[in-house]
Order: structure tokens, then sequence, then C-alpha cells
């Protein structure tokens, strides 16, 4: 069925057969909302495709919150195998939409919504939600993922502002930076913190109570981040004598020292404005969601109110240096590079008979889910704008895969080659039309990996420079589950490669990830060749290079592979 005749169907499931549907909102997500009406009555349709969300935080948040005394919409059905809730329509009156008609009313409006904050910081922590179904345990908003959200600014704001990816170096030196500043807050376990607590995320329903949504990420934390998330708010001014007010009277409701509530208020503001920049340009590098650009100058605006704090001096410092420039104007945002990738998925798989005698091997499921399909989310959440795959065995079903596919990023294009074969080589050096002249990403269709803080690709590309032609992602042997060979590769501490040669100790083996130079494939043959000839003849003009993985990675290339990665994947 498709998307739409899956709503129609849920909606007759739960008795609401012959509703009118209406858009609502979206949302930065794939999450989007609907409003479904018939006769007198009416409610929310939350549409959240599970290959992106999981539905079931919002139900066991919402009723939390509902247990405690705030106004989460009720739950009136679900679909968690489909990823559709029907909510409770709580009205239009968002506090956004009320402030621009009656701006008089913003401190009335904000206490009320400090007074939420404070019933949920008069209830403990809680580990464990039992809900509808089953129990959900709510993550800790620890120092792994306080940095995993900065990450956002040096990953996507740095490149889109400068044109150029940030070092490996220069990173770690900033993540360094929000390390000793986040030490103060980072373990503190509060409250409940639904992060996203803002004027565009709060309702004033008709009885005078305020409606919340948008609570899935719902964490436990520091009890100042909500306050920040709605005092400081990224699609919205809030008057600074609001700001001030509001933060005194929170300190003083939970009786914290002023002073050292000021100071991780400053630190979380400054956390919080920091992702939210990386987040914005991250929406348009990745997803093509320009209209997040014109918000920053408000949320660089933000941070500077943060940095005047005396404890945020070294990270000012830091952005002072490194991003100095054209904060209070509308990011002209430069383009990632590599933009596109090349992937090789025309094989036979013979190896993995007989589970491809009726299926293309990129197509078989791990965990659930396609190779292919782990490569192409994998891409786009790099921010690749183009992949090229090329198709020989049931080319159809590759057709039909893409042309299924929810996620419309990358662009995908297919490469033909039905009627014959041209190896790795011969069919990237087929598809470099369709790849641009700049250098791109080749991957392999048979391998999955995991990612420590940074991700693969774009370690790679933070990591390629002038001197490379290639700069592929290596394996150490001896952690490269489904692969029992001898190893490819010697390393020099510079990253250059050179290939094994009689020598049967070699540590490191090609991971099926690299970035390459188009004009490698100068001189190469118009026939089926291997990329293998490619990397020793670059490998001999001492520009082939590796980085070493910096997480898991595995190999599925036999049926006894398949089972074993599965295992592995799921902790067994």
């Amino acid at each position: 069925m498709t998307r739409s005749e899956q709503i129609t169907y849920f909606l007759e499931s739960v008795g609401w057969a012959g509703a009118t549907i209406t858009a609502l909102a979206g949302d930065a997500s794939f999450r989007r909302y609907d409003r479904i009406t018939l006769d007198d009555k009416k409610a929310v349709l939350m549409d959240a495709p599970t290959e992106f969300e999981d539905t079931k935080p919002f139900v066991a948040i919402a009723e939390h919150l509902q247990q405690i005394g705030l106004h989460a919409p009720i739950i009136y059905a679900s679909d968690f195998s489909r990823g559709f809730l029907l909510l409770e329509d709580l009205g239009d009156d968002l506090f956004k939409k009320v402030l621009e008609d009656e701006p008089e009313k913003e401190l009335e409006l904000y206490r009320s919504a400090v007074d939420e904050l404070l019933k949920i910081n008069q209830q403990p922590p809680i580990e464990t939600i039992k809900y509808t179904t089953d129990n959900y345990r709510v993550p800790d908003f620890d120092m792994d993922l306080l940095i995993s959200e900065i990450s956002l600014f040096s990953d996507w704001y740095y490149p889109a502002y400068s044109g150029v990816r940030l070092s490996a170096l220069k990173r770690q030196e900033f993540i360094n930076v929000f390390k000793a500043v986040l030490s103060n807050v980072s373990d503190a376990r509060e409250c409940l913190v639904l992060r996203d607590y803002h004027a565009e995320n709060l309702l004033l329903l008709e009885n005078g109570d305020v409606g919340q949504i948008d609570f899935q990420d719902a964490v436990i934390g520091h009890s100042a981040y909500d306050l920040v998330s709605l005092l400081q708010d990224a699609r919205r001014d809030v008057d600074p004598r609001t700001e001030e007010i509001m933060v005194r009277y929170f300190a003083d409701e939970l009786g914290r020292d002023r002073h050292i509530f000021n100071e991780h208020y400053a630190v979380l503001g400054a956390q919080r404005n920091i992702k939210i920049i990386g987040i914005f340009a991250r929406l348009y590098l990745r997803d093509g969601k320009d209209n997040y650009l014109k918000l920053i100058p408000r949320v660089w605006g933000l941070l500077e109110r943060c940095l005047e704090h005396p404890s945020l001096s070294e990270l000012k410092k830091w952005l002072d240096k490194e991003t100095p420039d054209e904060r209070n104007v509308t990011l002209k945002a430069k383009p990632l590079s590599p933009l596109n990738a090349m992937i090789l998925a025309a094989g036979l798989g013979k190896r993995m008979k007989p589970l491809t005698d009726l299926t293309p091997k990129p197509l078989l499921k791990i965990a659930g889910k396609e190779l292919l399909e782990r490569t192409l989310s994998a891409l786009a959440e790099a921010g690749i704008k183009k992949a090229v795959i090329n198709k020989h065995h049931y080319p159809e079903q590759i057709e039909q895969f893409v042309e299924n596919r929810i996620d419309w990023r990358p662009e995908i294009i297919l490469s033909d080659e039905s009627d014959k074969l041209l190896d790795s080589g011969g069919g990237v050096k087929k598809a470099l039309p369709l790849l641009g002249e700049q250098p791109f990403y080749i991957l392999n269709s048979d391998m999955i990996w995991t990612n420590s803080d940074h991700d693969a690709l774009s370690r790679l590309a933070t990591t390629w420079h002038e001197d490379m032609d290639i700069l592929m992602l290596v394996i150490k042997r001896d952690l490269a589950h489904g692969h029992d060979g001898e190893g490819d590769f010697q390393m020099n501490d510079d990253g250059r490669l050179k290939f094994r040669g009689d020598d049967a100790t070699s540590d490191y083996m090609y991971g099926g990830i690299l970035i390459i130079r188009p004009e490698c494939f100068n001189g190469t043959p118009d026939a089926p060749f291997s990329l293998r000839h490619i990397f020793r003849k670059v490998a001999s003009e001492g520009r082939l290079f590796g980085l070493l993985h910096e997480g898991l990675w595995y190999h599925v290339g036999t049926p006894e592979s398949v089972k074993n990665t599965e295992k592995l994947l799921k902790g067994e």
C-alpha cells in the first residue's frame, strides 16, 4: 500500500472512516501532522514513517506528562508498526501565534510555561516509564549526547560557513573546549528534560492551560535546559526582561543558588544554540531546506549573549578565532565536498547463493534492512546529494527498490550494466559523466559499518587533502568481521599505503569506502577492469592513503556471514 492508503486503512480501523484530512504542519524531520475531522469530532494524525521515527517514546512521555498534571495530547489510537498515532487536537493557538496578535501577554504566557516546568521538577527523575504496551527507558542527557549535539556545529555549520571541513585536530580542540565547559552540568540527573520546549511547541488551551507537543526526544538531565529552550528561542525574540524575570523566578522557586544557576543556564544556552546553528546548516546542506538559514543570525545573537559569561571565555576565544564573520547575516552556505558517490551493486552474488538465486545481493536484508538501504541512509546522513548505482543481477528489482524508497536523499541515478558486467573499475568509469569533475566516494554494497563519535564518510572528507589521489577507509585485519584473509596493505605514519607484496602480516585491509579523483581513470581501458589496477598505480606514485576506521565493520559475503552479522548487530 502507498502511504496515503495506509493512512486511510488506519483511520478506518480505528473508527474514523470517511474523515476529512487537512494538512496541519510539517516538521524538520520526516514527521508530519494532519487534522482529522469527522462530523463534529476532531483529532490530529501523527505520520512518522518507521524508517526514520519511533512513535513509542511519544506515547510513553505523553502518558507520563498526563500523570503528573500536564496537558499532553491524549492518544486515541496507535499503529506502532506503521508509525501512526491519532492524537487529541489541542487547537491552533500556539504561543508564537498568540503573541504575534497580543504581545503584551508575553510575561503571562511565559510564566505559565515556567510553572509547567516547575511541575516537572517537583517529580523525581524517572528512568523507566510504564505506558500502554511496554516500558520505556528514558535516556540520560550525558556528556556523550551533549558532545554529539555540539558536533553538529563543527561538522555542518563550519564547512557551510568556510567552504572547507574542520580538520580533525581542530575538531577535537573544539570538543575538548566544550567538554571542559560542560563538566559541571553533564552529570546532572535532576528532572525530565523535554528538549524542544518553546513557543511553537506550546499551546494556549481554551481553559487557559498549557498544551504540550513535540517531546518524544525527552531525556533525564539538568533543570535549566528546558528553561533555555523556552527563553532563548530560535524562532521568536523573547524580551530580555522577560528572560531575566523568568530565570530568577525559576531559580528561586527551585531554591537554587542564583550565581551557580546562571552559570549553568549560560553553559547550556551555549550548548543548545551551538547545536541549533549546526542543525539549521544541516537542514540546508543535507535536506535542502533553506528556510532555516535566515534563523541562524538570531541564534548567533543568543549564543553571543551566553558567551559573555566568564565560564565560557575559552569557548568564546575559539569561536572568535575560527568563525569570526557573518554571524549577523543570513548564511550564504557553501556546499559540502565530496557531493557525489558511486555504489557498486552490479555483481552476481555467486558466493551468496542460494540467497541470491531470486534476489540481488544489495537487496538482501540484514537485521531487517537491505544492504543497499543501509548504504544510502549513510550517504544521506553525510549530506551526499547524488548516488550512482550500477545494476546487473535482477536489475528490475533494483529499479523497483529505488522507486519505492520513502527517503528522497540522495538523488539516485542507475547505471545499467544489464547486458555486460564491467567489473568495479569499468563500472565506475562508465558512470564518470554522472559523477562530475570533483573527487567522489566509491562504496561497496556488501559491508556494514558503525561509527564512533564521527561518521566514517565525514572523517574521510575531513582528512582528504591535495596530496591524495585516493583516500580509503582501512580496517585492522583482526577487527574485520566476516573477513578471514590476509591484510591488503601496510600503512606509514603519514597514512600512505603500500601493497603487502609477499608480507602476509600486513595489518590493514580495504574497508570498501574511498574518495577518489576522477583523473585516476585517465588512460584506463574501455573494457571491464578492477579498481585494484588503479590502486596499484596510485600506490606506486605515493598518492594512495588510508584512514583507520573508528567503529565496527562487517563484510557480508556468504550466507553464513549474514547470520553472524545479524547476531553481532544485535549484540548476541
